[in-house]
């Protein structure tokens, strides 16, 4: 399920950056005086909100919700730990996620209807997108000095089939869903993409640089082969 397409438009009579939503269709408004980096931004910020409303739009247009199981899961896995799911929603509500000890809060407006499940996991990728960018910095911080691997950029991905990739120029994409697995599968991954910045293969040189990161990784291997494919097919966006 890919992220809904929007359309970029320039505007000279534009004063500020905005989102239109339509049945089928985002558009990003932006002034010509705007630079693209802005824009971005401000499209990263808001895009969470914009395709709740697409959905919401297309469901009143008899489209049918891609993702019909989310919010009907009694917990979600979250580090590595099932937390309780909680999904409420109410009048005038903003669309809000927060985690802690408790279970998964995912704060809803009313009147979503099949379109829920939908808007609740894209909230729930919007936030975690950002809590996992933070936390892989942490990690390349902590072992980037040691060699010298440093990454020219950190980027947090929707990727179906791989958990993290090294570009040609040392920027790391590391898929969002390793906010739910366990720490120290977090950092192996982190790790592994990290040494591929000298070792752009799977050599016996590659592996002895993550060794020296993480002795016993081997462990953190096995469970992305156990549960890896589960968490892909659950919470593929």
């Amino acid at each position: 399920m890919a992220a809904a397409p929007v359309h970029i438009r320039r505007s000279g009579r534009a004063k500020r950056l905005r989102l239109s939503v339509k049945p089928g269709l985002i558009e990003l408004v932006v002034p010509a005086c705007a630079q693209e980096a802005q824009a971005l931004a401000f499209l990263d910020k808001h895009r969470a909100w914009a395709e709740g409303k697409l959905l919401e739009l297309n469901a009143k247009a008899g489209h049918p919700p891609a993702f019909p199981g989310f919010a009907a899961s009694a917990s979600l896995p979250w580090r590595g730990q099932d937390l309780r799911l909680h999904v409420r929603e109410a009048p005038g509500l903003k669309i809000r996620v927060a985690v802690d000890d408790l279970g998964v809060h995912i704060a809803l407006p009313v009147g979503l209807g099949a379109t829920r499940d939908e808007v609740a996991l894209r909230a729930f990728y919007a936030w975690t997108r950002r809590w996992l960018r933070a936390r892989v910095a942490d990690l390349a911080g902590r072992h980037a000095p040691r060699f010298g691997l440093h990454p020219r950029e950190i980027r947090i991905k929707r990727m179906k089939t791989r958990w993290g990739s090294c570009g040609p120029k040392n920027d790391i994409n590391i898929n969002w869903l390793l906010a739910l697995v366990p720490e120290p599968v977090l950092e192996y991954v982190v790790v592994h993409e990290l040494c591929h910045i000298r070792e752009r293969n799977h050599s016996p040189a590659f592996w002895a640089l993550v060794a020296k990161h993480l002795p016993g990784h081997a462990q953190e291997r096995r469970w992305l082969r156990l549960h890896g494919a589960e968490l892909m097919r659950r919470f593929s966006l």
